[in-house]
């Protein structure tokens, strides 16, 4: 009896706590109830879902549905404040005369009165074909460069929009980096700068407009009083700050409280929201509110007390994860008001503002790429190579997707083999990796290697096409200048966890694979996947048919102490006995703890009156055992390729929310 060979198997499966961030892109701020929001423009555009704006870029500009100038805005969340970043700027209802001939800038400053200008955009010209006093549509789109470390999140900015007059003599008569902006232009319209962003929903100020209606409160988030993304398996500090909630106003509205809830909607059909009570926080337990009507609380939330995950509607192999999208809603409650429901707040029920908040699982790990894959076979047979790589965290500069590419060795080598496109697996973020893993194989035609020549395996970008030419690696031409290099590491012929391994079991051949597997090698893999612990070994053995010194006498006795197999009903352990796929559940199952399982079947020949049920619908869930044709077959036997590549997912499973990344 022997273990199957080559069982410490790749991490790609692995469900690592460094997810790609998911950033719930900008801020949303949504118009209050028409008995609130008195001052809300009523034809301005319907805000987006919550989390719906990718931090990279504003949403298309929508329809103007007014001749009057009610200017609105939306721009994407800042990001780390020391880096150089980019705003990018969407405006509509800039209608009518503008007193400005040169065309208008938009401009970011310190909160203040005739603080100087920090950061501004190019001249944005006048887009009518006619007349140079007026845009076209009412419509604005620009964006602001902002250098690292101009801007800190524990001041307050604003951001404007002004017109450039041009020259008058020699002087320019604009706003200048630098200079305060007052006498400089004409101020058409300024807004709070949000950090995390906004959606527009709420108009901007326009100077010497009337102030006849009544104040609408603000209102943003911060969380642990500076970053900009909640950990929600860490918790932390949301950090609360608003004004305009006078004495008045909440006599006449109601007190405030605050709600983090998941945001309706989400992004694949097969998947639900998380429907479970919201966070709730009311003023006067959880915080105050000053005289002056300011708001400043500090809100904590515990480690998991925010769902990481969207709970599947069917279960099956393969899913993939998404995380859940939160929003913070400031609601105005009247006395007797029962605790609202998430539902209740999607229909925004009390809700005077909403911010849809950044959230992430778990904390980013740093890019560290490692491409790993099995002993390669025969170079002179065609075969296929399945490589699976970890930690491609963070950004990655490849609208398209990734490639696997082998080539040999050396400067500007040309592709000798490529994977196909591996698309990024991300619902609304197109440029991250979902948990940093990535997965691909590469087919190898025949006498294409030579084990006596050195290759490097790599992974590039795939930027699709540029003026009709591919931009991404072709076989045949070298890769540079044809993508973005991701990570490159020598190709090693007998694998990737080979270094000097004459020692180490080669992997399966073709005719072993097709060997019958065995209760004892189940047995030993699941041992060795556990780390081939010490057991404290029987001087007598519990089974006739098991001698204390039969080499895998260790794992035997494991499995008994963990409860995976006590043997068979005759009393023996028949370490030699073939193995259905229904075995293979049992033991995986409790091999991993013997975990609550929900959902169910559906597989046609499994109900919950079947022998193994729970057993099997986990093993499932999971992808140990990926049946494709609806039908379980669970006195299968098991053949040991079979079991080698049930091993390999059982060991490298994710148990977050039973779903599995594959």
């Amino acid at each position: 009896m022997s273990a199957l060979p080559n069982f410490k198997a790749s991490s790609f499966f692995r469900a690592a706590r460094g997810c790609g961030a998911l950033a719930l892109a900008g801020a949303m701020v949504l118009p209050m109830s028409p008995a609130i929001a008195q001052n809300v423009v009523a034809d301005a555009p319907a805000a987006a879902v919550a989390g719906s704006l990718p931090d990279h870029r504003v949403r298309e500009n929508p329809v103007a549905t007014s001749d009057e100038f009610a200017p609105h805005w939306s721009y994407n969340a800042l990001k780390d404040t020391g880096n150089d970043q980019v705003l990018n700027f969407s405006g509509w209802d800039f209608n009518g005369d503008i007193n400005s001939p040169k065309g208008v800038q938009i401009v970011v400053r310190e909160k203040g009165s005739n603080t100087p200008v920090l950061a501004i955009s190019d001249i944005i010209e006048y887009n009518d074909p006619e007349y140079s006093s007026q845009y076209q549509h009412g419509l604005l789109n620009g964006n602001v460069k902002i250098p690292a470390n101009t801007l800190d999140t524990a001041k307050q900015y604003t951001v404007e929009v002004w017109g450039n007059n041009g020259y008058e003599g020699d002087e320019f008569i604009t706003p200048v980096v630098g200079k305060a902006p007052e006498g400089r232009g004409t101020l058409l319209a300024s807004q709070a700068l949000n950090f995390n962003g906004s959606d527009g929903s709420q108009a901007a100020d326009v100077p010497g407009a009337k102030a006849t209606q009544e104040s609408t409160p603000t209102f943003e988030v911060l969380y642990d009083g500076k970053a900009q993304l909640l950990y929600t398996s860490e918790g932390g500090a949301v950090h609360v700050k608003g004004s305009g909630f006078t004495k008045e106003w909440r006599e006449k509205h109601g007190n405030v409280a605050v709600y983090i809830a998941a945001s309706q909607g989400v992004p694949d059909g097969s998947l639900l929201p998380a429907d479970g009570t919201p966070l709730r926080f009311e003023e006067g337990k959880d915080f105050t509110i000053a005289e002056d009507g300011t708001l400043d609380a500090q809100l904590t939330v515990k480690p998991g007390a925010l769902l990481n995950y969207y709970e599947p509607r069917n279960y099956f192999p393969g899913i993939p994860r998404y995380e859940v999208r939160y929003e913070v809603d400031l609601v105005a409650e009247k006395q007797g008001d029962s605790q609202l429901t998430v539902k209740d707040l999607w229909a925004g029920k009390n809700v005077v503002q909403r911010i849809a908040v950044q959230t992430q699982a778990y904390r980013p790990e740093k890019f560290a790429p490692k491409v790993e894959y099995k002993a390669l076979g025969d170079t002179t047979a065609d075969q296929d190579i399945y490589f699976s790589g970890t930690g491609f965290y963070g950004e990655i500069a490849s609208p398209k997707g990734v490639q696997y590419v082998i080539r040999e060795k050396g400067s500007n080598t040309p592709v000798l083999a490529t994977s196909d496109l591996i698309e990024y697996n991300h619902h609304d973020r197109a440029f991250e990796f979902v948990n940093g893993e990535l997965s691909g194989s590469v087919k190898v035609p025949a006498n294409t290697l030579d084990p006596a020549k050195k290759y490097v395996v790599e992974v590039w970008g795939n930027n699709g096409y540029e003026d009709g030419e591919f931009v991404a690696p072709v076989v045949g031409k070298a890769p540079e200048g044809r993508g973005t290099l991701l990570a490159s590491q020598d190709l090693n012929f007998k694998g990737s966890d080979a270094s000097n391994t004459d020692d180490k079991k080669p992997s399966l051949t073709d005719e072993q694979r097709k060997e019958r597997a065995t209760r004892g090698e189940l047995a030993v893999a699941l041992y060795l996947q556990a780390g081939a612990p010490k057991v404290n070994l029987p001087a007598v053995s519990p089974w006739p048919d098991v001698k204390t010194d039969d080499p895998n006498y260790a794992a035997y006795i494991w499995v008994r102490e963990k409860g995976i197999s006590f043997g068979w009903s005759d009393g023996k352990f028949h370490a030699d006995a073939g193995i259905s796929r229904a075995t293979v559940a049992a033991f995986t199952y409790r091999a991993a703890g013997s975990p609550a399982v929900s959902g169910v079947s559906s597989f046609t020949d499994v109900n919950p009156s079947s022998a193994f049920y729970r057993e099997i619908l986990w093993s499932a869930q999971h992808g140990v055992i990926n049946p494709q044709r609806g039908i379980f077959e669970a006195t299968t036997m098991v053949n040991r390729g079979e079991l080698e590549q049930m091993m390999f997912i059982f060991q490298n499973r994710t148990d977050y929310g039973g779903l599995v990344l594959v």
